[in-house]
């Protein structure tokens, strides 16, 4: 763009009189800046659906990731259930074959050793998967891995002992999965109190409780009365 004046003409009419000539190389440059409509459009219109395929695919992917994860709990539940159920089906062998061998004749003593040795075998088939027997007997009340369901005086244990086992509890690996029913001591009974040992003592001289003294002289003396009778006659 180039400004034309005349040398002739003071400067405030030169510019009065500016006369503005474009550049038509410039005109072009400026009609290539404007975008074309129908081009930015189907530009915009390309990216759009480039967008929503890729929205689809990742839709379509985690779909897909949901439907394998659940997959693949299932199966891992599946195994599980047939890990243990492995585990516990030589113990239930050794129970049939115990139930083909037991015959009438067999005695307390033998059926007692079967059962022993099933148990055994069971609780060696589920030590792998991490189960534990909790030794209870003669142990301090732990109400982490005890529960009392009775409480009773004993001569023989402190208080808080456990005096029996009612049901034995398990471990599983370091995690309680079932606490053993217990009693507990309460502690060493109470003597009697002096009042109640003296009120159970016999007076000097008279016949304890139940003593059958005096019941064997009125025998003595019945039965003599009736001889004298009988002699009389």
């Amino acid at each position: 763009m180039e400004e034309k004046t005349d040398p002739d003409k003071t400067p405030e009419e030169s510019e009065d009189d500016i006369e503005v000539v474009e550049d038509p190389d410039e005109a072009e440059e400026e009609d290539e800046m404007v975008p074309d409509p129908e081009e930015k459009m189907a530009e915009l219109e390309a990216k759009l659906a480039e967008e929503h395929e890729r929205l689809l695919r990742t839709a379509a992917e985690l779909e897909n990731f949901r439907k394998r994860a659940k997959r693949e709990v299932q199966d891992a539940h599946a195994r599980g259930k047939s890990e243990v159920l492995l585990a516990l089906l030589p113990a239930l062998d050794s129970l049939d074959l115990a139930l083909k061998s037991t015959t009438e004749d067999a005695t307390a003593a033998s059926v007692l050793e079967g059962v022993q040795m099933v148990r055994k075998q069971f609780l060696g088939s589920m030590a792998p998967l991490g189960l534990q027997p909790i030794d209870s007997g003669g142990q301090q009340f732990d109400p982490n891995f005890h529960e009392a369901v009775a409480q009773t005086p004993s001569p023989d244990h402190e208080a808080g002992e456990v005096i029996e086992e009612m049901r034995k509890g398990y471990m599983l690996g370091e995690r309680l999965l079932r606490a053993s029913m217990v009693v507990v001591s309460a502690g060493k009974p109470e003597p009697p109190k002096e009042e109640e040992t003296e009120r159970a003592k016999p007076e000097d001289g008279a016949p304890a409780e139940g003593d059958p003294g005096d019941e064997g002289e009125e025998t003595a003396e019945d039965g003599s009365s009736e001889k004298e009778e009988s002699g009389g006659e």
